[in-house]
This record gives structure tokens, sequence and C-alpha cells, in this order.
């Protein structure tokens, strides 16, 4: 090629860079030669005036300013507006946070999307179950029993403590009549149910408070006359039962047994009993001759599983105990039995190997806890709130039961581990709210994240054809776009939700979800993308770019869209909020993700009672309050841009 023809590409080439820089520096068309630099020739009088004594130009900050925004990149001058704003860095900054608590907290924080637990439905937000008072300590622990979320225990000085989460049953507190009623007598023993305390004086009274839903806290008439004859030997609390042992080893029953049928005790067991142990619906016994019992509902596991030589006595066992679903026993000579279902991995090869011999063992709501003459603690079974932190040391006693275990030393001192709260409370199922506000963030900010991608896909696409092409192609296209825009949204959204079969999977469902959210969301954009493209369109570069043959295609993607990528991004961050919003009020309606897998908008579904919205008010404040301040930030995140690409934010 001669240099006749090299010449006018060169100058070309130059050309179409100079156009290019300044469609992406002033998107919205600003031209170079509003603030002109002065060269040589143009320096006069204007000039001559910002001469100082020694002769060389006076330069003030402002035009300092501009100098080092004409030679800065868009992309720096955008950056550093943006964090010139202290609202755009608040929202950030939070947005970030959010993300990193979500995301992080999901790969640390285990989930069962299946766990639910009956024995701590609606527990209000709190922690420090297990802060039990000092004075236990200075006084000499004398027993300890524990309920769902508390604790009560009696010292060797009779003195009763309770602490733990309070509730609606205001088990902590010791009702001022009980005070004077017990005032001045022996404490004989304490136990807790899963929400009510009762006690037990030297004379034989009983008295209890909590919840009293079943009576559970005053023994019936008829029974209060036998307890008083035979004496007590030994309380125990239920779910939302109580038990008493006599001294002549009889049992007395009373409260919710109408499903358990835990009050039709066979004559054969009466007067044999020698001990006991509680879980929901079942209570073991330890009789005379060493055998084992089990009353209630029949045909459990623990009790179908249970060893032929412990029902029949052939060994002779000391103590029984019960978890939710298992059970075990151990002989007078240390030998230890298991039974029960294997998923609960407390039976056969999950026993660990003792290194002493056993002499005691306690047993909570998935956990066994085991004692051995030398003092050290064995645990196994299924841990759901770190029931399996097995401490070190040297323990005499051993308390355990729903979802903590305390230990007390030689010494004195108490050791405990378990269920110490819920930091954001539990739901009508027992399970935790943060967890699943974490693991539910996580699913509905992806949800708002590719919707957002198939919107802004399709915005752009659309938008770029349309105002590019134009003619023909941009009618049909606008069209289009006015039909989809004119849907009533949600009426529409949860229509084609609607469409899925009953059948239809956890990941259908949320697939469905997010398309349709792309496909009914991208109109606005592509409208504000096709208005900008009309403006690029006529200017001079692309003229440039068409007369040295640059392809259409080309001309959209490399040299029209790097102009329009502010309008993109602004509405992106305002789509994805929009989004957001958009699925939790889907869920919310039943129409997006189901349950058991858990979404802010599904959690906010116990807002629709009355009962939540008055009583329980942590199972809708907390995914309502994550809900706004995602989308604040977004929003916050949004503005911010907005105003940091627009150039004429510099002129402020």
């Amino acid at each position: 090629m001669n240099r006749k023809v090299k010449k006018p590409f060169k100058s070309y080439f130059g050309f179409l860079k100079t156009y290019l820089l300044r469609g992406f520096t002033f998107a919205n068309g600003m031209e170079d030669d509003v603030n002109p630099t002065p060269g040589p020739e143009t320096e006069g009088p204007a000039g001559d005036l910002n001469q100082n004594l020694e002769g060389g130009p006076q330069e003030g900050p402002e035009n300092d300013r501009l100098k080092e925004e004409a030679i800065m990149s868009p992309g720096k001058v955008a950056l550093r507006n943006y964090f010139r704003n202290p609202l755009g860095v608040i929202g950030l900054a939070m947005f970030i946070a959010i993300v990193l608590v979500i995301f992080l907290g999901s790969r640390m924080l285990p989930f069962n999307q299946y766990y639910s637990q009956g024995n701590l439905t609606n527990v209000s937000p709190g922690a420090g179950y297990m802060n039990y008072p000092s004075e236990m300590e200075k006084e000499g622990v004398e027993k300890i029993s524990i309920g769902n979320t508390f604790a009560v225990g009696l010292t060797k000085e009779n003195n009763i403590y309770v602490w733990g989460s309070n509730n609606e049953d205001d088990v902590l507190t010791i009702p001022k009549d009980v005070k004077e009623k017990i005032e001045g007598k022996k404490i004989k023993d304490v136990a807790a149910g899963d929400r009510h305390i009762i006690i037990a004086t030297e004379d034989n009274e009983i008295y209890g408070w909590g919840n009293k839903t079943f009576d559970q806290t005053k023994v019936p008439p008829m029974q209060e006359s036998q307890i008083k004859e035979e004496g007590i030997a030994k309380l125990g609390g239920g779910t939302q039962y109580s038990v008493v042992l006599t001294e002549k080893n009889n049992l007395v029953i009373w409260g919710s047994t109408l499903a358990s049928r835990l009050d039709m005790i066979p004559s054969t067991i009466q007067g044999e009993v020698v001990d006991f142990d509680t879980n929901t619906i079942n209570v073991i016994v330890t009789k005379k001759d060493g055998s084992v019992d089990l009353l209630g509902v029949r045909g459990a596991e623990n009790d179908t599983a249970m060893p032929a030589e412990l029902r029949e006595g052939k060994v002779k066992a000391k103590k029984a105990v019960l978890t939710a679903n298992s059970a075990a026993a151990l002989t007078e000579d240390g030998k230890l039995y298991v039974w029960g279902p294997s998923r609960d991995k407390l039976a056969g090869d999950f026993i660990p190997e003792f290194d002493g011999k056993l002499t005691d063992i306690e047993a909570s709501d998935s956990i066994i806890t085991a004692l051995d003459e030398n003092g050290k603690v064995y645990q196994w079974g299924i841990e759901n709130y770190g029931e399996l932190d097995t401490p070190d040391g040297e323990f005499e006693k051993l308390y355990s039961n729903y979802f903590n275990i305390y230990a007390v030393d030689k010494e004195g001192k108490i050791d405990t581990w378990g269920l110490n709260g819920f930091r954001f409370g539990s739901d009508d199922q027992g399970r935790d709210i943060f967890t699943r506000l974490i693991h539910g963030g996580k699913m509905t900010m992806i949800i708002s994240l590719i919707s957002s991608i198939i919107q802004i896909g399709l915005g752009v696409l659309i938008g770029m054809i349309s105002g590019f092409v134009g003619g023909k192609v941009d009618n049909v296209l606008m069209r289009i776009s006015e039909i989809v825009a004119s849907f009533p949204f949600y009426p529409m959204l949860i229509s084609l939700s609607a469409l899925l079969p009953p059948g239809a999977s956890q990941e259908q469902r949320i697939t469905m979800v997010m398309i349709l959210l792309g496909v009914l969301g991208w109109t606005g954009l592509a409208r504000l993308v096709r208005g900008q493209i009309l403006a690029e369109r006529e200017r001079d570069y692309i003229t440039a770019a068409k007369a040295l043959g640059v392809k259409d295609w080309s001309i959209m993607v490399r040299h029209i869209l790097p102009n329009v990528l502010s309008i993109v991004i602004v509405n992106a961050t305002i789509g994805y909020a929009g989004n957001l919003l958009t699925e939790s009020g889907l869920s919310f309606l039943g129409f997006g993700v189901q349950e058991p897998t858990p979404s802010w908008g599904n959690m906010l579904t116990a807002a629709q009672s009355s009962d939540v919205l008055n009583t329980y008010w942590w199972r809708w404040v907390f995914p309502a309050l994550a809900v706004f301040l995602t989308s604040f930030s977004v929003n916050l995140i949004g503005d911010a841009l907005r105003d940091a690409i627009d150039p004429r934010a510099n002129e402020r």
C-alpha cells in the first residue's frame, strides 16, 4: 500500500478514535470543546490576566480539577465520584456486609430444611439459657432439672433458682403465693417439664408454675391424697405432663395424657418402680427386680427393640433413660444397653469405647451422655445445638434433658454445653429463624440475580436492535414491548406460576419464578436503551464507522454499547432490588419458593396471622428487616452510580 492510501486511513482511524473517546466520556452529549484546553496559539489577553509578579500563569483549584479529570479515564472519574457520595458508600458497605453474612454464613451454619422440633416452638430471641446463678456453685448443687429453654436448680442450702428463657409462660418467676407456701419448709425435689416446673416439700405437698394448659402444675385431688399418704421419692416432668414416684414405689401421672395414654399404668408395675425417666410420649421405668418397662404409646421402636434380658429382668438394671426415639439402660455391673432406630446413631457401632466402668447415664433429645468411674464424660448421637461439645475434666454428677447438659465436678464447679439460645428466636416448627434467614437470603438473592441477568440481556438486546435498525423492526419490537408491559404484573406472575403441575419439584418452581421475573421485567430497560441508541446512532463517529465498512453488529456491540452502559448499570441495580421484593411477594403469597425450603418471602408468610403479628413478632420482623435493608442498600448504590456516571454531577 502506497503512502497516498495510508495517509487517508491513518486520518480516518484518528478521527474514529477521537469520537469514540468523546462518546464514551461524554455519554450525555457533552463535547470536548465545551472546555477547550488553551494552547500556545490561543493564549492572549485572557492568559495575560493570570500572570503573577514572577510572570508565570496562576492556575486555580478549579482548573487543576478540570485538568485532572481531562486526563483520567471515565471509569476512574465515575469511581471517584461514587466514593465522594456518602450515601453511596453507606449503601455499598451495607450490601457487601449482607452478602458476606449470607453467603459465608450459609457455608458455615449447618442446615437441614426438614428439621423441626416440637419442644422449641415460638421461642423468643435471646441467649444465655445456661447462664446459671453463681449461687448454685457457692451453695452446692443438690439437683438440676432441665426444661426446653430453661432449668431449675435446688441447692444444698434449700434454695431454688430458675434461669434461661422466660417466654409467655413466665416460668422464670416463682409466684408470690408459692413463695409464701414453701417459706421455711425443706424442699425435697424439683423437676422441669417442657414449659413448667413443679417442686415437692418435706410435707409431701406439690406446687408448680409455668404453663398450665393441662393443669400439669397442680395434682388432681384424688392423686393428691395418695401422694400425701405414700410420700414423694422423685418428681419428673414431660411435655405438658408431670410424674411422681411415691416412696411406696407407685407412679402418679397427670396432665396431657390423652394421646400418650400415660395415665393407664399397668397394675403389674405399681408398687415395683424404683426409678423412671420421661420423653414426649413415654415414661421408662426401672423396677425392683432390675427389669425395665415402657409406659405410654406402645409399638414404638424403643419398646419393640428393647433387649429381652432387660424386659425379663435377666440382668439387673439400675437406671434407664429416654431420648426422643431411643432408650438406654445401665446395669449395676456397669454394662450399657442402647436400642432404638438406626437413624438416631445411638446404638451398635455408634457407642464409644469406655476407659472405665460406667457409673451414670443421662439422655437429652438426641444425645446419650455417660459418666465413668474416673469422672470422664462420653457422648454420642445426633448433634443439633452443640450438645456434643464434650468438656474435659473429672465430674461427679450429670444432668441432661432436651438440648442441654450440666456436669458438676468434684469441687462443685458446674460445666454446661448445648443450646444456649436463638439469636432471632424460633418459628412455629421449632426451627432457628437466624439459620433460615441466612439460607433463605441466599435463595432470594440468587433468584433476584439470575432474573436480573435475564432482564438485562433481553432489555439491552431488544433495545439496541430496535433503536439501531429502526423502521418496521423498531415498530414491531416496541409494540411487543408495550403488550408485555400492559400485562398486570402480579396477576400475570401468579397465573403463570399456577400453571405448574401440583407435583412440580422445588427446582422447577424456582426456575419458573426466575424465568417469569426475567421475561416480564425487561420492557423498561429496552425503552431506555432504545432512546439512547437513537441519539448515539446519529453521531459522527457512527457515520465514520459505517464509512469504514464496520458491520452493524460490531458497531452496536463495540462502539454504541459502551456509551449506554451507564443506563444499563443503574437500571440493573434498581431492577435487582425490584426483583428481590417481587420474589419475596410471590413467596409470601404462596406462588414462589415453597416450604420447607426457606426464602425471605415465605418466611414472611407468618405475618398473615394476627396472633403472630401481636405475640410472635420476631417471626416476621427479622425477614421483613432483611428484605428492607437489602433493597434499600441496592437502591442507594443505584442512585449513587447514576450521579457518579452522569458527567453533570462534576459541575457541583
